[in-house]
């Protein structure tokens, strides 16, 4: 998904997102580690479409519970707060 988020197929990196974010939850659990990641780059990808308002809300998803599995500063976290601040300024 995040290959073709750099190539500009942002439609499909979103569809193929949503899809590995659904299998992940289904899978792992919602607040695993990779779920959260898929989360997060889904959030990237509607940000980079112009859909802040769900982007934010899945950014701010991805950074509450990143904070609450894996600690304020966790590099994971720290990524989801850079991806978060983002959004906002773009808004």
């Amino acid at each position: 998904g995040m290959v073709l988020h750099a190539q500009g197929h942002l439609a499909e990196a979103e569809r193929l997102l949503r899809d590995a974010l659904q299998r992940r939850e289904t899978k792992l659990g919602k607040d695993h580690p990779d779920t959260l990641q898929s989360l997060n780059n889904l959030g990237m990808v509607l940000h980079a479409q112009g859909h802040l308002a769900e982007a934010e809300r899945l950014l701010r998803d991805a950074l509450q519970r990143r904070e609450t599995k894996l600690g304020k500063d966790h590099p994971d976290t720290l990524q989801s707060l850079n991806n978060l601040g983002m959004v906002l300024h773009a808004q």
